[in-house]
């Protein structure tokens, strides 16, 4: 299952460019493409998210603005992690994009060129010493 953060529940569901900020999360069967809205109970605390995102079964996460917190969880936990770039798009394209095999897959290797947490600083603020 691939996690996407999203706008919005309802409508024509966008990405969003903040992983541990996105109200909520599409998760898509790859095979079907068909897709769940949940709510992000985790909002606001990005590792919080990624355990939650965990808890849910996904094996794979997307994102625009990532810090090394949830990236690390998230990777600890067995997920893929790819970044999906830093503009949003409607959610059926972020779908095929992904399923085009055409993203960067995130790893501990390659993390520093990739993971920026979005923050006004520049800087993680998940509280946490990413050991």
């Amino acid at each position: 299952m691939i996690a996407i953060p999203v706008e919005t529940d309802n409508g024509t569901p966008m990405s969003t460019k903040l992983f541990g900020n996105a109200k909520f999360f599409a998760l898509v069967e790859p095979k079907s493409k068909d897709y769940t809205i949940i709510p992000n109970e985790g909002c606001g605390n990005g590792i919080q998210t990624a355990n939650y995102l965990l808890e849910q079964g996904a094996s794979s996460a997307l994102y625009g603005f990532l810090g090394d917190g949830p990236f690390h969880v998230m990777v600890r936990g067995g997920m893929n992690v790819y970044w999906l770039g830093k503009e949003t798009m409607p959610l059926d394209q972020a779908i095929d994009t992904a399923l085009s095999e055409t993203l960067v897959h995130v790893t501990t290797e390659n993390a520093s060129l990739y993971l920026d947490p979005g923050t006004a600083a520049g800087a993680c603020e998940c509280g946490c010493s990413h050991d």
